[in-house]
Formats: C-alpha cells, sequence, structure tokens
C-alpha cells in the first residue's frame, strides 16, 4: 500500500510555522530566553542528598587577614557543619600600595574599603592559581544555618541546575560535580551571601509601592520550598516586605538574576568570571583608558557588573543579543558585565557587629555609621538572637567546642550538623524528633547537660521538597 501524501496546504502552513518561530527567536532573543526555564531538562540527581565539603564548589576560600579574631569562630562553625575551608594568606599591605590603588580613582575611598577591595583580590588571585574551574568567596565574618550543607545547598543547587542545566554528565543519574550549579559556562557569579537584592536601591524603598510582582515575574527565576528558612515574620523587614510583594508562600526561595544585590558576603564565581573581574571589571590598578573615577567600594564594583551583564541571557544562546563589546575577548567573555543570580533569601549573612571596613576606619578615628540594611533589621536580630534571615546560626558562639574536645565535636557534627538538631536553650524538639529519639522523648546520656531544650528537625534527608 502506498503511504498517504501530505497535501501542499499542510506542508506550507508547517513551513510557515518553523520559519515564525526562527524569526521570533532572532529578532526576540531575550523575551525568548525569558521563558526558557519552563522547558529545563529535568535531572537524574538524588536531591536530598548532602553537598560535598566545599559545597558543590572547587573550594570556598575565604577574606579574611592573617590573625583575623574571626577566623576561630568561623573554622568552629565550618567543622560542626563539615565544610572545607581555605584562607589564603594575605600580604601586610602598605602606604604605597593604598597610594597606588588610589591613583586616577575618587579621592574618598577609605582605607577600610580599599583592604576590602585587596581582599577579595587576593583570594581571586588564589582561585585563579588554583586551576579549579569554580570557587566560593566568603568574608570571614559570615553566618549560616546550621542546615547550609544537609539541606540548604542541595535546594538552592538543585533550582540553579533547572535554570543552568548542566551540560556533563558522568551518567545517566550523576552530573559532573563541577556542574552541581549547572553548567558554568552559562553563569559568571552567584550572590548566595549578600544583604539583599530588593530590585533597586533601598533609598527608594522596600515593599508595596515600590516594588511589584511582575519585577520577578518577568524575569528568568526558580521558586522553591525550602523548610529551613525561617517564618516570615522573623525574616529581615525588607526581605519580608518583598517577598509579600512578590506573593511568595511561607519558606520560599527565589532563584533569578540578579537586579539589584547589595554586598558581597557570598558569592560563587566561575574561573573566567574570576578573570575579568581583576583584569576589567574591579582591577587593582585602573585601567589608563579608563576616564571614569570607579566605584568607591568593591561590592558596588560587583553591582554594576551585575547590572552591565543583565541583559546578556544566562545561558546564553550562540546568537548572543548582548556580547562582550570587544569581538576579540567575546571566546573569553559572554558579557560587557557578569551573568549574575541571586539566591533570595541568602544562605549567608554577616554576623552582627562591625565590619572589617568599620574597624580599619575606627583606628584612624574614623566613624563609620551602620548601613541602612542593617539599621533596619537590628532590633529584629536582638530579639531573636540569630543574624538576619537565618533560622539557627553560629553567632555568639553557639555550638563552641573548646580545642582537643573531639568527643563534644563529634557529638555536635552528628546532632547539629547532620541531623540539623538546633540545641539552643528555648528552642522546642519538633515531635517527629522526639518520637525517633528512641521513643521515650528523653535525652541520650551523651546529651550536654546545658543543652536541655533542643530543637531541630527530623533528618533532613526526609524533607527535601524538590
Amino acid at each position: 500500500m502506498l503511504a498517504p501524501r501530505r497535501s501542499p496546504s499542510n506542508l506550507l502552513i508547517a513551513f510557515f510555522l518553523l520559519a515564525s518561530v526562527l524569526f521570533y527567536y532572532r529578532h526576540s532573543a531575550r523575551d525568548l530566553y525569558t521563558h526558557l526555564p519552563s522547558f529545563a531538562r529535568p535531572l537524574s540527581v538524588a536531591e536530598n542528598a548532602p553537598s560535598n565539603t566545599t559545597l558543590g564548589f572547587g573550594a570556598v576560600v575565604v577574606v579574611s587577614k592573617t590573625g583575623s579574631d574571626r577566623q576561630p569562630g568561623l573554622l568552629q562553625a565550618a567543622n560542626v557543619t563539615g565544610i572545607d575551608l581555605t584562607i589564603p594568606s594575605q600580604p601586610a599591605w602598605s602606604e604605597d600600595d593604598i597610594n597606588k590603588f588610589r591613583e586616577g580613582r575618587d579621592s574618598d575611598i577609605t582605607v577600610g574599603s580599599i583592604y576590602a577591595w585587596l581582599g577579595h583580590n587576593n583570594a581571586l588571585q588564589w582561585f585563579l592559581k588554583s586551576g579549579l574551574e569554580t570557587a566560593l568567596i566568603l568574608e570571614d565574618d559570615v553566618d549560616w544555618d546550621i542546615q547550609l550543607r544537609s539541606l540548604q545547598v542541595p535546594l538552592a543547587a538543585n533550582a540553579a541546575r533547572s535554570m543552568l542545566s548542566p551540560s556533563r554528565y558522568l551518567s545517566r543519574f550523576k552530573v559532573d560535580p563541577t556542574q552541581y550549579w549547572g553548567d558554568t559556562s552559562a553563569w559568571d557569579l552567584l550572590y548566595l551571601g549578600h544583604c539583599g537584592d530588593y530590585f533597586t536601591a533601598v533609598d527608594h524603598g522596600v515593599g508595596r509601592g515600590h516594588q511589584y510582582k511582575e519585577n520577578l515575574t518577568s524575569i528568568p527565576h526558580k521558586i522553591f520550598k525550602d523548610p529551613s528558612l525561617p517564618a516570615r515574620r522573623e525574616l529581615h523587614p525588607y526581605t519580608a516586605a518583598l517577598f509579600d510583594v512578590f506573593e511568595l508562600p511561607e519558606q520560599t526561595r527565589a532563584f533569578h538574576r540578579s537586579k539589584f544585590p547589595l554586598c558581597t558576603f557570598g558569592y560563587a564565581i566561575t574561573r573566567a568570571a574570576a578573570e575579568h573581574l581583576v583584569n576589567d571589571l574591579a582591577p587593582i590598578a585602573k585601567p589608563k583608558t579608563s576616564k571614569s573615577k570607579g566605584s568607591h567600594a568593591y561590592d558596588v564594583s560587583i553591582l554594576k557588573a551585575c547590572r552591565n551583564g543583565f541583559d546578556t541571557p544566562s545561558p546564553t544562546p550562540e546568537n548572543n543579543p548582548h556580547p562582550h563589546p570587544d569581538p576579540k575577548l567575546r571566546h573569553k567573555y559572554a558579557s560587557p558585565g557578569l551573568r549574575c543570580w541571586t539566591l533570595n533569601s541568602e544562605i549567608f549573612h554577616h554576623m552582627p557587629g562591625g565590619s572589617m571596613i568599620a574597624q580599619v576606619e575606627a583606628q584612624k578615628n574614623h566613624f563609620v555609621g551602620i548601613p541602612p540594611v542593617d539599621q533596619v533589621g537590628a532590633e529584629q536580630v536582638v530579639q531573636r538572637g540569630e543574624t538576619s534571615n537565618i533560622g539557627c546560626g553560629f553567632w555568639r558562639g553557639a555550638f563552641r567546642f573548646e580545642d582537643g574536645d573531639q568527643k563534644r565535636l563529634t557529638y555536635l557534627q552528628e546532632e547539629v550538623g547532620r541531623k540539623g538538631r538546633c540545641l539552643k536553650e528555648g528552642r522546642e524538639l519538633p515531635k517527629s524528633l522526639n518520637e525517633n529519639n528512641n521513643g521515650s522523648g528523653k535525652e541520650g546520656a551523651d546529651h550536654p547537660k546545658e543543652e536541655k531544650k533542643p530543637s531541630g528537625s527530623t533528618d533532613p534527608a526526609d524533607r527535601f521538597t524538590s
């Protein structure tokens, strides 16, 4: 039997539809890109598996001066959570270094801001020499939740992979470890620790009438449940107001293209992006060809780079609608700025207290005021006894242990770091965990006496939400 012949009209219709799609893509690349996430390729990955000890990056690199009094507490938190930190040695910068940095720049830039800039540059230089593909850069005054590695990072990385689908797989069920946070050619910088991405400058206001639901829905984003996120009433007032405008459900985060990210407490970066930063976007030596006096702070330079890179799609199609302006550099850099994404709310936030910049300026009898975002959240921080937007963190030396006390460290690693139990006075033990505690609801024999009212959650592996 002869196969039925297709009518010419059907072929013409099919050709017209195909031509329309190709025309639409070519002339509306950005609009098409905005809607691509709906068709992201699903992953066959164990979403409830804890991340590795470097949180899915090549290394976790800390910006910290030699002998900083912040390092002991940071290292204890990392030990309890099971995170490997790398703290590159910082040189003792001289007056000559300060003066060279200021050449051609705004003379009002403070010494503290210069030290912070040099510190971040030093961490990026270490990363570039390491040969690694990605790194997470942390400032040494950050705090994080006890469920960072067991729950928060796996959920956030899954959201990232859904938007920046990995291109390499070791097998059907296993992503290449270097692409735990998605295809590294598809993004430049991930804001995981910040003091807010409110889609506009905070002095314009935060909340209804200042932001709109469409601010989020009109850009690439992924919304996901995270039971470790504090209740809405316990979030920083600005974060709560923003989430109300976006109509996000309780205990829900959003992973979205960065719009106006503030602060650089914790950001992940690729090799190409780090090179772009140290050479062009936030260099130590101001380019002689640049007519601008530059930014007065490192985090402002990053903000500008992200804003300059917003029009470049991430992932970036071959027909890039907003490429790097220099054709000779397009093989290295996809954008004139950086293709940035924000995790909102953040999973790293700086602990209450003076910043490194404020400490340096205080030594020179210069007073640095409290940043506006910190000022708004200060009262809530005191009432909660927790760092902003952190559910159960390490501020005030929570979960500390004496050097050499391996028994207590092992206990904290198991109960706090792996099981996510917030062993703080006044925090009640959830019923589900109470029932699993040998059916008795009583503390184990090795439970420290000062922690009579532990709290937390069931095993994180039982509570993952895709």
